[in-house]
């Protein structure tokens, strides 16, 4: 009897436990291997003429990207899309930048219409702007801006290559572990052993470890200009991420932009957005 009962209780916490350990797994692959979404549009939507390009990196992915060359300037900036769209998710946010820029639009690894396997949240993203600076290196081009959107924005601010001159980051989160617990807060109680699982996971298949992938800890990008815009009501990515980077950070700019969500700063601000960004890289490069 009393091996039965035992045989039981093993079983209602083994097997709970096991099922638990699988949920956490189907997490982990939901976010480092990402449906893709490539878009149909390109920057000839927009007016401007393109020129596509294959860029690779040090760890051997082909990345697909767009250079859009402007004769009349000497200054480049490279534009990094969110988490888990492609390029052509941030051309309307960025198309202005076209008129007083050298624009470098690409997919990151795992996204779009790029090589990879595996996204990382900005852990070897940082790699793919590497490449991205060497090709405008090839170009003529000693150093550069970066534009980044949410993932690639907390990817830009990781960056420690010295060829990147000035920041603009739209909705970067900080740290990211801190924007999986959030994004799992409504798990309650269960939530730190599902993370935790997950970081696990990622340790284990990516060699990533989730904890050191905190981008408001990388002082190197203190020393560079740096503007970091934000919508106030923004549930994806809560504004208070820039806060944290501005606070590590007080030489950065910092805009809060009232009645924007994720992905709606440029909607709410208008021709005030194009503006100030310009402006900002106008000065900085």
């Amino acid at each position: 009897m009393n091996s039965l009962a035992f045989r039981i209780a093993l079983r209602l916490i083994l097997y709970p436990a096991l099922a638990f350990a699988g949920l956490s797994f189907f997490f982990f692959w939901l976010y480092a291997h990402p449906k893709r979404y490539p878009g149909a549009q390109t920057p000839a939507v927009f007016g401007l003429k393109f020129e596509g390009v294959k860029l690779k990196t040090s760890d051997g992915v082909e990345l697909d990207a767009w250079f859009v060359p402007n004769a009349a300037s000497k200054k480049a900036v490279v534009v990094c899309h969110g988490y888990p769209m492609d390029k052509s998710d941030v051309l309307g946010l960025t198309d202005f930048l076209a008129k007083d820029f050298n624009l470098l639009y690409f997919d990151f690894r795992a996204t779009g219409r790029s090589g990879g396997f595996f996204a990382t949240g900005g852990a070897r993203e940082t790699r793919d702007i590497d490449a991205a600076l060497a090709f405008l290196r090839e170009r003529g081009f000693s150093g550069a801006g970066l534009f980044g959107f949410s993932m690639g924005g907390a990817t830009a601010l990781l960056s420690k290559n010295p060829a990147v001159q000035a920041r603009a980051l739209d909705s970067p989160y900080a740290d990211l572990r801190g924007q999986l617990n959030y994004i799992f807060g409504g798990w309650g109680r269960l939530r730190r052993p599902l993370v935790t699982l997950m970081k696990g996971w990622s340790l284990l298949l990516m060699g990533v470890n989730i904890n050191s992938v905190r981008p408001v800890s990388n002082a190197e990008a203190y020393k560079r200009p740096l503007l970091l815009i934000h919508g106030a009501d923004d549930s994806a990515v809560p504004a208070v991420n820039s806060s944290a980077i501005k606070a590590a950070a007080p030489a950065a700019e910092l805009w809060l932009i009232e009645r924007a969500g994720h992905g709606e700063t440029r909607l709410r601000a208008g021709e005030n957005y194009d503006r100030r960004v310009a402006e900002f890289f106008r000065r900085s490069l």
